[in-house]
C-alpha cells in the first residue's frame, strides 16, 4: 500500500520531526560510522569518524522539504580516519531520531559529507554536511 499524505499533513509531520530532534538541551548530532549498519537504533560497535552538530533549530522547512543545517559552516573534527557506511541521527536528548545511508554529495545518501569522492575520512580534517533533506 503507498499512503499519499497531504502538504498540510506533510508540512506537520516535519515540524514534529524538527522539534523532537531539537529536544534537549545539546543540539541534534549525525554520527557517521564505519561500521556494519545495525538494525535501527541499535548498537555501533564503534565509536563515529566524527559528530557533526547541527544548528538548532536543525534545519529548514522549505516546499515541503526538511534541509538539515550544520551549526558550524567550517565543518566539524573528524576523529578517525575511516570509510563512513552509515549515520545516525540523535536528538539533544541522545534519542534516537533515524538512521541512514552515507554518499558524497554526488551520490544518493540520506546523509550527504561534502568535499570528497567518496566516504573516505580523514582524522584531523574537518567534514561537512552537504544538502541532506526529508520530504
Amino acid at each position: 500500500m503507498t499512503l499519499a499524505i497531504s502538504a498540510a499533513h506533510n508540512a506537520a509531520r516535519l515540524q514534529g520531526t524538527m522539534a523532537f530532534a531539537d529536544t534537549g538541551v545539546q543540539n541534534s548530532r549525525i554520527r557517521l560510522y564505519a561500521t556494519a549498519r545495525p538494525a535501527t537504533g541499535g548498537d555501533p560497535l564503534a565509536a563515529p569518524l566524527v559528530e557533526i552538530t547541527l544548528a538548532k533549530p536543525c534545519g529548514a522547512i522549505d516546499a515541503g522539504v526538511l534541509t538539515l543545517v550544520q551549526a558550524d559552516v567550517g565543518g566539524d573534527l573528524i576523529l578517525e580516519t575511516g570509510t563512513a557506511l552509515w549515520a545516525r541521527w540523535v536528538n539533544g536528548d541522545e534519542m534516537h531520531v533515524a538512521d541512514g545511508s552515507v554518499s558524497d554529495a554526488a551520490g544518493d545518501g540520506d546523509f550527504k559529507v561534502l568535499g570528497t569522492a567518496g566516504t573516505l575520512l580523514y582524522a584531523g580534517a574537518r567534514a561537512l554536511l552537504g544538502i541532506s533533506t526529508l520530504s
